[in-house]
C-alpha cells in the first residue's frame, strides 16, 4: 500500500482517523461503495511514479476525496483530487504553475458482469472493472493524467532564443549558395 501522509481512514464506528504509511491504497471498492464509506487521502507526488516525466517538481502533494454509494444502477464512486503541480512549459520550456481539479463519477462494474452499452451509457458516469484489491493510488495517477493538458503553455511567453533566431544561416541557404557556384562555373 503505498499511503503517504494524512490518510483518513474510517474506524469501526465509522469515524475517521489518521494513519502514516508508505504502501499503495488497495481497497475493495465494491464494499466501500456499498458501506458508503467516504475517504480522505494526501499522495505526496514524489510517491506517484507515472507522474515523475510529465512533472518539474516533485515536492507538495494531491488530496484525494473519494466516496463510496449505491444506487438503482449498481455501486459507484466519485472523487475529487486538488492539488498544485508545476508543470514544463512546451513553448518556453520554462515552469509552469497548473492548480489541478479532477472530479469523476466511476460506476464500479463488478468481475464478469456486463458492461454498459457505450452508446446507451450516461456520460456522467465512467465504467470502470471493480475488485476486492483495487489500487486507489494508481487510479488516482490515471486520472492526473488525463486531466493534463496535452501541451501545457503559458498564455503568453516566447520560444527560446534559439528558436526563432533568424540571424542563423539555414541548411537550405548554405545547399543553394552551392548550387549558384556550382552553376556559374
Amino acid at each position: 500500500m503505498l499511503m503517504s501522509r494524512d490518510t483518513q481512514l474510517p474506524d469501526r464506528q465509522g469515524q475517521h482517523q489518521t494513519q502514516q504509511t508508505d504502501e499503495a491504497l488497495v481497497l475493495d471498492v465494491l464494499e466501500f461503495a456499498r458501506r458508503n464509506e467516504v475517504l480522505e487521502r494526501r499522495f505526496a507526488l514524489s510517491s506517484l511514479s507515472r507522474l515523475a516525466d510529465v512533472l518539474v517538481r516533485h515536492e507538495g502533494d494531491l488530496t484525494l476525496h473519494m466516496q463510496g454509494g449505491r444506487d438503482r444502477e449498481g455501486n459507484w464512486l466519485k472523487l475529487e483530487i486538488t492539488g498544485d503541480l508545476v508543470l514544463r512549459c512546451q513553448r518556453c520550456l520554462g515552469e509552469l504553475p497548473w492548480h489541478l481539479v479532477v472530479s469523476a463519477n466511476l460506476r464500479l462494474i463488478p468481475p464478469g458482469a456486463q458492461w454498459p452499452d457505450e452508446d446507451l451509457a450516461e456520460d456522467e458516469w465512467d465504467p470502470i472493472e471493480a475488485s476486492e484489491d483495487f489500487n486507489v493510488t494508481e487510479l488516482v495517477e490515471e486520472e492526473v493524467l488525463l486531466a493534463l493538458p496535452l501541451a501545457a503553455r503559458h498564455e503568453k511567453c516566447e520560444a527560446p532564443a534559439g528558436a526563432d533566431d533568424k540571424s542563423a544561416a539555414s541548411p537550405f541557404a548554405a545547399l543553394a549558395a552551392i548550387k549558384r557556384n556550382q552553376g556559374s562555373i
